[in-house]
């Protein structure tokens, strides 16, 4: 494959997210329901160069070779950094957000590299354990589905159907570590509500129970997805939605709206007059 080739990468909310266990390695053991969210990074890859960029609104420290998971994720699929070959990464999630922009892009880097090379862009069962390596949602991000019940360390996927749904999304001033929030979970936490990682991200950000109590405040019902730090309030209401989000701004607080996708992204061929 010689041309020039976009996907869309996009974000996720846990609706769900339980911790059941933890394996000798330290891995937890999971079980959650992922959405696709219609918010994306997009990655182009381009043949006449080589290598990695970043643009749009990443850090502008954010590294442009194997610790960047897009890069990772092109390895993975193709068992070489990109030579001959540049892959752009167009960053529009934010970082450290609980929302899986990073393995969300290293799940589109690994796509396209097998579509480059012609090979099947699905992960099949054999893919799934060096995908699961790089990040416990990288699997998901590509099994190609916008639905999906989670399970394990994220290599057990079983798709569910996708509800067409509004979201809006509230943006914290800072970000969370998910090896933190981790870190600071405890046993007796486990299986205990919706989300097991809500209790240990309040606990090292206190700031999150202000801005859930906004969130009510402005008619939602707030919910943070993975470890954080986004909240997110969802609802089949537009105008809740949109009302939501006008509260929110009003009271100074940065917002995205946005809807879940019903499915996952297709890789395109980028014409010559584009």
């Amino acid at each position: 494959m010689s041309l020039p080739l976009r996907l869309e990468a996009p974000a996720k909310l846990n609706l769900s997210l339980r911790v059941t266990g933890r394996r000798d390695d330290g891995h937890h053991l999971l079980d959650g329901v992922f959405v696709l969210l219609e918010l994306a990074d997009r990655l182009r890859l381009m043949p006449g160069c080589s290598g990695l960029r970043v643009e749009g609104e990443a850090d502008p420290d954010m590294p442009v070779d194997d610790r960047n998971l897009a890069w990772r994720g092109w390895v993975a699929g193709v068992g070489a950094p990109p030579d001959l070959v540049c892959l752009t990464l167009d960053k529009r999630i934010g970082v450290a957000a609980g929302l899986g922009g990073g393995s969300s892009d290293a799940a589109a880097a690994w796509r396209l590299g097998r579509s480059w090379r012609g090979l099947p862009d699905g992960a099949g069962a054999a893919d799934v354990a060096s995908l699961a390596e790089i990040g416990a949602d990288v699997p998901f991000f590509a099994s190609r589905t916008a639905a999906a019940r989670v399970t394990g360390i994220g290599e057990s996927i079983e798709p569910i159907s996708p509800e067409k749904q509004h979201v809006v999304l509230v943006h914290p001033p800072f970000g969370m570590s998910t090896s933190a929030v981790f870190a600071e979970l405890r046993p007796d936490e486990w299986g205990s509500q919706a989300n097991d990682l809500l209790g240990p991200a309040r606990r090292l950000r206190p700031e999150l129970d202000d801005l859930f109590a906004l969130v009510v405040t402005s008619g939602g019902e707030p919910h943070l997805t993975g470890s954080g730090s986004t909240i997110f309030t969802i609802t089949d209401d537009p105008e809740r939605a949109a009302s939501v989000a006008r509260e929110l701004e009003r009271a100074g607080v940065r917002v995205t709206l946005t809807l879940t996708r019903t499915s996952a992204t297709a890789i395109e061929v980028i014409e010559e007059d584009e």
